[in-house]
């Protein structure tokens, strides 16, 4: 069998988030960066087993947090017996809502943000509590109760960062029926 460190992959290190939005004729990236944790996704060793020049790309669009995510590798293990590559876009579409979006190609993704007329006067749910100015910008406090489906839909598209950056984090379960929405107040800035 394969030296399994040739195929194993740091997941902290092969994954990075950006943040983007429309740009000139393609969108810009605001921010990129690596999550802080992996192992509820990949497992204790946060590694992935099976690729190498593994990179996965998990992009957010600014305003409203739509996801993408694209996967790219030099080489994939050939399987030998019950020894096989991770499948990483299933792994994921467990941590990832709205699959369709989550997992398009790159480029129809980047369409789709270039296209989004709603991005520039995006405001987030609910209802503004506060606004103020910090080094020349305006920020505002919104607040929204997590029944709002669209509250919902912001807090879908962001779980999986709970898990890349809160050390034992784990998503609210937003479908459970003895679990009260209601008693949820969200705020974004």
């Amino acid at each position: 069998m394969a030296d399994q460190e040739e195929w194993s992959t740091n997941a902290n290190e092969a994954i990075n988030i950006s943040i983007i939005q429309a740009g000139q004729s393609s969108p810009a990236t605001l921010s990129t960066f690596h999550p802080k944790f992996t192992y509820p996704i990949f497992g204790e060793e946060e590694c992935i087993f099976g690729y190498q020049g593994l990179k996965i790309n998990v992009r957010f669009a600014a305003h409203d947090l739509l996801p993408n995510v694209s996967i790219s590798y030099d080489k994939e293990f050939k399987a030998v017996e019950d020894t096989k590559a991770l499948d990483i876009e299933e792994t994921l579409k467990e941590w990832m809502t709205e699959t369709k979006v989550s997992f398009q190609q790159p480029t129809a993704f980047d369409t789709q943000i270039q296209g989004d007329a709603s991005a520039k006067d995006w405001k987030p749910p609910g209802k503004l509590i506060k606004s103020y100015t910090s080094r020349g910008r305006k920020f505002g406090i919104w607040s929204g109760e997590l029944t709002d489906p669209a509250v919902q839909q912001l807090i879908e598209r962001m779980q999986i960062l709970v898990s890349f950056f809160i050390e034992g984090g784990t998503p609210i379960p937003l479908d459970d029926q003895d679990w009260s929405l209601a008693r949820w107040t969200v705020f974004f800035v």
